[in-house]
């Protein structure tokens, strides 16, 4: 496999990669804000009552989520500083200027960034 062959292959794997984690990262955050929800509801129908089984259980998800949301911001983060560190590499090379897999990478990377930074 040639040089330049391998290089797009790298830039579509973490290209990949970081879609999968931006992916994550909604899903994560779609989660937290329905565990909350659930908990509101929860403790609003047993009374305030925080001893509860169903209470405990669904803050103890609330609290899951969140961590989740946390690792998989800094997985983000690390795969688009990787992506960004190909990218930087790659545009040094005139034979993938306009290469369709570089062009996608940025796209990526740039909402990559505009996830973490929100999320």
């Amino acid at each position: 496999m040639s040089n330049t062959a391998a290089t797009q292959k790298q830039l579509k794997i973490k290209a990949g990669i970081v879609k999968r984690y931006q992916k994550e990262l909604a899903l994560y955050c779609a989660e937290v804000v329905e565990n909350k929800s659930k908990l509101e509801s929860i403790t609003a129908s047993s009374g305030g009552e925080s001893g509860s089984w169903d209470v405990k259980n669904t803050a103890n998800l609330v609290r899951e989520s969140e961590n989740m949301v946390r690792d998989t911001a800094m997985r983000l983060e690390r795969a688009a500083g990787e992506l960004e560190d190909l990218l930087n590499s790659v545009k040094r090379n005139a034979d993938l200027a306009q290469n369709p897999e570089l062009l996608e990478a940025e796209a990526v990377l740039a909402a990559g960034k505009i996830i973490a930074e929100d999320g």
